[in-house]
């Protein structure tokens, strides 16, 4: 019987809370919209925000194939130094 009690009760808490959201926003529906004349527009040279957004990441991705260039490289002249290592050992056996 507690358990459907304490069932209830988070059922009402949530029920509380969605009428105060509600009440909340209602409130601020209820605002009236002004309208306001002769305010100075911002012009913002969009073109050239693009341009330099799009020469960062064409930066970024470049330095991050250089990168992983560099690592390939290093990979494969350990695998080359292996195998010397290896030759130069002949099997054991």
């Amino acid at each position: 019987m507690t358990t459907m009690t304490a069932a209830w009760k988070r059922i009402g808490i949530a029920l509380a809370a969605a009428v105060a959201l509600v009440a909340w926003t209602g409130t601020a529906l209820a605002q009236e919209f002004e309208k306001i004349e002769n305010i100075p527009k911002q012009e913002i040279p969009a073109g050239r925000f693009v341009s330099i957004a799009y020469g960062i990441i064409w930066l970024a991705v470049l330095a991050y194939v250089v990168m992983v260039a560099a690592g390939v490289k290093r990979v494969n002249q350990e695998i080359a130094d292996l195998k010397r290592r290896v030759d130069r050992t002949g099997p054991r056996g």
